[in-house]
């Protein structure tokens, strides 16, 4: 049975140009990159540092950890951090911010991602009030995994930057995809990170590496998080095996590539719209469509069935399915999901 995989980017495996890469390697390419000393890591911060737009880099195991290794790394235990209500760090990290940083949050309502500054304003502790934990960092998500893969632009970074200046906050950047706003913009990355005083994000997503994510940063900063990511068990010794895949993925033309995916997501929203079904879909900016099943809900019927036709989804709500196109996911596997998912949705709505 012929299977289309749409439930993350995650799922995505290395193209033959990484397999090219890492078998030209030999052990002189590797060492401990605990005490700094394998040469593959070294290059691939190097790169990432620079693409990004910033002083260093980190390789880290996943966004997850560092998120995290940010967090920790410019805040302190007691401190109030200001999250996204649909954040990934605040819904899907289990909780580690405060498990483990000892963090209190407030969560801010978004335009598809993006905050008031009203809003947050309202959020921010009085500093004169000794009975109030102290405001010190806000985070943003771009782009933004459940409104969508939405896009928040570089003025609105600017404006976020901004704010959290005046206010005295450290402002983090989650840009797990943060390259498929880049590429739905047309724009440098760099625009949109210059704002970020740190910025994590995933090799292992839309880039199709198998692991890790990078944490870019002043050189401050970085020597911070490299102490966070040991304590955090993320110091990992002859990684270059791992890296080796990054320096592909970091490539003009790979990254180009997400450009694909965004045009895959579009032509399976504008596919779905052909149906004439009680449904709300989300128009895609990049490589992730969300639909929303209006009425009566019957989504784990409907992931099932899709299920057993060799249509691969994840209901991320009560009401809502997510599909993600990435490297691996052709015209013609769109071709076949709309077709599949629009005989499904007809059968349950």
């Amino acid at each position: 049975m012929r299977i289309v995989d749409l439930r993350s980017d995650t799922v995505t495996k290395p193209s033959p140009e990484m397999w090219e890469y890492l078998r030209g390697m030999d052990n002189s390419q590797l060492g401990d990159d605990v005490i700094g000393e394998d040469p593959t890591v070294n290059a691939l911060e190097e790169k990432a540092a620079k693409i990004v737009g910033k002083e260093a880099a980190l390789l880290v195991t996943s966004g997850t950890q560092g998120n995290l290794v940010s967090l920790l790394s410019q805040t302190n235990p007691g401190d109030r951090i200001l999250l996204e209500e649909l954040s990934h760090i605040y819904s899907n990290e289990v909780g580690s911010v405060a498990r483990i940083g000892g963090l209190l949050v407030s969560t801010y309502p978004s335009n598809r991602g993006a905050p008031s500054i009203k809003q947050l304003e309202n959020l921010l502790s009085d500093k004169e009030d000794i009975h109030q934990p102290p405001t010190t960092l806000i985070s943003i998500e771009n782009t933004h995994n459940f409104h969508g893969g939405t896009v928040i632009k570089p003025d609105t970074v600017k404006l976020i930057k901004s704010f959290a200046l005046k206010n005295d906050l450290k402002l983090h950047l989650d840009g797990a995809r943060i390259f498929n706003a880049a590429v739905a913009l047309d724009i440098s990355v760099t625009q949109i990170t210059q704002y970020a005083d740190s910025v994590m994000f995933c090799l292992s997503k839309g880039l199709s590496c198998p692991v890790g994510s990078m944490l870019v940063g002043s050189k401050e900063f970085i020597q911070k998080a490299r102490r966070y990511r040991k304590m955090l068990g993320g110091g990992m010794r002859q990684a270059g095996i791992i890296a080796a895949f990054g320096l592909v993925a970091l490539e003009d033309n790979w990254i180009k590539r997400l450009a694909d995916d965004h045009k895959n997501a579009k032509k399976l929203s504008e596919g779905l719209n052909e149906y004439d079904l009680p449904i709300n879909i989300y128009n895609p900016d990049t490589n992730i469509l969300i639909i929303e099943v209006l009425g009566k809900s019957r989504i784990l019927k409907i992931i099932n069935e899709l299920k057993k036709e060799g249509i691969l989804a994840y209901n991320i709500s009560k009401d809502k399915i997510r599909f993600v196109t990435h490297y691996g996911i052709t015209e013609d596997d769109v071709a076949y999901s709309i077709g599949k998912v629009g005989e499904v949705l007809k059968k349950y709505l």
